[in-house]
């Protein structure tokens, strides 16, 4: 079986998913690998295990890939949080460096490295997931390890960093969360959101595009990139905006706010990438850019 162009590790995920549907598109040879379901896209597939021994190694040689991304997104508890964010990228790594050393490996990382204690969060300011106290502490820490694993490990890397990701699957359906939103207005139903959390709304198909140009040959800048949407903004303007682009009663969007131990009461863990857009091609959408390509009619004229 001949190398693939581009294997994508966590290929069923949202992210993953549309990225191997849109590479294959422009007639990279792709592979992804699976866990539990199969895509209903005509490219090679891989079902790995990352808690099991060999899945993975057996897959990276055959594949053979020039280009891996590692998107793989762990659901569980902390233990899985390391196995798949931490020691999942040592175990690429090593296997990757056996068959294709001076492959391009892009780890797919996340917002939730930043605690949201400070004003911004660029490119080049240190994660501090450390102190962070809630939900996601497990998924931050560990996140910020395969980063660091893969800068300190692999010299022809990129970490990509994105944040509070939406849009569409590759069947058109809603991601859930913007889903959830939609169908609770078009109800009539109240929706609370928080007015102190300043968020990077993101839409999928905006990280697909810089994707295709951070793997292309032009393309030689190796390091952090953020790869979000352009307009922070909290979750409770977000959704406002989502509203009145649907023409949805905005009324039916309620304030709260996030416990936060921020001196300035705001807990900021959008991404500032103004670095990353010096460097690409592909404009980073604002959000009023983003519902309209989620929804092309404005109102309840889409589907």
């Amino acid at each position: 079986m001949r190398p693939v162009d581009l294997l994508i590790i966590g290929g069923s995920g949202f992210v993953g998913a549309k990225t191997a549907q849109a590479a294959a598109e422009a007639d990279y040879n792709v592979a992804y690998t699976y866990w539990s379901h199969r895509l209903s896209l005509p490219i090679r597939s891989y079902q790995v295990n990352l808690v099991e021994r060999n899945t993975l190694e057996a897959c990276i040689n055959e594949a053979r890939p020039r280009i891996l991304i590692y998107c793989a997104v762990p659901r569980g508890g902390e233990l899985l949080h390391r196995t798949v964010s931490v020691s999942g990228v040592q175990r690429t790594l090593t296997a990757l460096n056996k068959i294709s050393p001076s492959a391009l490996f892009i780890y797919v990382s996340t917002n939730s490295v930043f605690s949201g204690r400070h004003a911004a969060n660029r490119e080049n300011d240190l994660p501090d997931p450390e102190v962070r106290f809630d939900a996601y502490r497990a998924y931050a820490i560990t996140r910020a390890e395969g980063e660091r694993e893969t800068l300190t490990s692999w010299k022809n890397s990129i970490v990509v960093r994105t944040s509070n990701v939406d849009g569409r699957d590759i069947q058109g359906n809603l991601s859930p969360r913007l889903g959830t939103l939609v169908e609770n207005l078009q109800k009539g139903q109240p929706v609370s959101r928080f007015t102190n959390r300043l968020i990077s709304p993101t839409l999928v198909d905006n990280i697909v595009d810089a994707a295709l140009e951070l793997i292309s040959d032009r393309f030689q800048y190796r390091g952090i990139l953020h790869v979000a949407g352009s307009q922070p903004l909290s979750d409770y303007d977000y959704t406002l905006c989502l509203a009145r682009h649907l023409l949805l009663d905005e009324a039916l969007v309620k304030m709260d706010q996030v416990e936060t131990s921020s001196p300035t009461g705001i807990l900021n863990i959008s991404l500032d990438g103004s670095f990353t857009q010096s460097l690409l091609q592909t404009r980073l959408l604002n959000v009023e850019e983003q519902l309209a390509r989620i929804f092309p009619a404005k109102g309840n004229n889409w589907e």
